[in-house]
């Protein structure tokens, strides 16, 4: 009977022990992920992967363009819209276009036979994040360095390009329409993955070479993993 008696005790003694230690190895690692799981991003400079990703979608939705059409033709090129500091890339994209189909890309209206213009209805990057983890709810009790926002188990941030324009050709001089593109799009996509906050960033991409993605053996070797 005395065994019986003091099984029970016990027993719920070492099941304590088990979810205080269970709590602990959490509230471990809840510090520990949170000092490593955040993932930033710069949007103003122009990062390289935001680079990438604007050019990536004008030149897929200028290649949907119909420009065999001006073949054997001087063209004028306008391009208007809201965000001019794209402009010039896309001139250049159209005009490698222009003249791959044989058209004459001319820069005085007086002197072309056509004149084309692209309305730029969208061109530019989005971000979307998502976080999924384990709250930790005394969290906002505690004083401390570390993120206590809770335990990371995955964070995806997904970057898209999106490139929307609408092309319409005139007479140069009567400016009579001749003919209308319908809106063409381009787009392009870069993700990074992260599951627990120390696997990855796992990346997953349309629009960098595979090389980009998988750096070379020697990579570290030759003093370009400095940056």
């Amino acid at each position: 009977m005395l065994k019986g008696y003091f099984k029970m005790p016990i027993m719920v003694m070492l099941k304590f022990m088990q979810s205080l230690r269970f709590f602990t190895f959490f509230l471990i690692i809840g510090l520990f992920l949170g000092g490593c799981s955040t993932i930033n991003s710069q949007i103003s400079g122009r990062t390289a992967t935001e680079q990438y990703l604007v050019t990536a979608s004008i030149e897929r939705a200028m290649n949907k363009v119909e420009w065999s059409r001006l073949r054997g033709q001087k063209v004028f090129l306008e391009i208007i819209g809201l965000q001019p500091t794209e402009f010039p890339y896309m001139e250049t994209v159209i005009k490698q276009q222009l003249v791959k189909e044989g058209a004459f890309p001319v820069t005085e209206v007086t002197d072309a036979d056509i004149a084309i213009t692209a309305n730029v209805k969208s061109v530019g990057t989005d971000i979307w994040s998502s976080n999924f983890g384990i709250p930790i709810l005394f969290a906002n009790n505690v004083t401390t360095s570390y993120n206590l926002s809770g335990i990371s188990l995955y964070t995806s941030n997904l970057q898209e390009g999106y490139c929307r324009v609408e092309i319409f050709a005139a007479d140069p001089d009567t400016l009579k329409p001749i003919w209308h593109s319908p809106p063409v799009n381009g787009k392009s996509m870069f993700r990074t993955q992260t599951f627990l906050g120390f696997i990855g960033p796992i990346k997953t991409s349309d629009i960098y070479p595979e090389k980009k993605l998988h750096r070379p053996d020697d990579y570290e070797a030759s003093g370009n993993g400095n940056n």
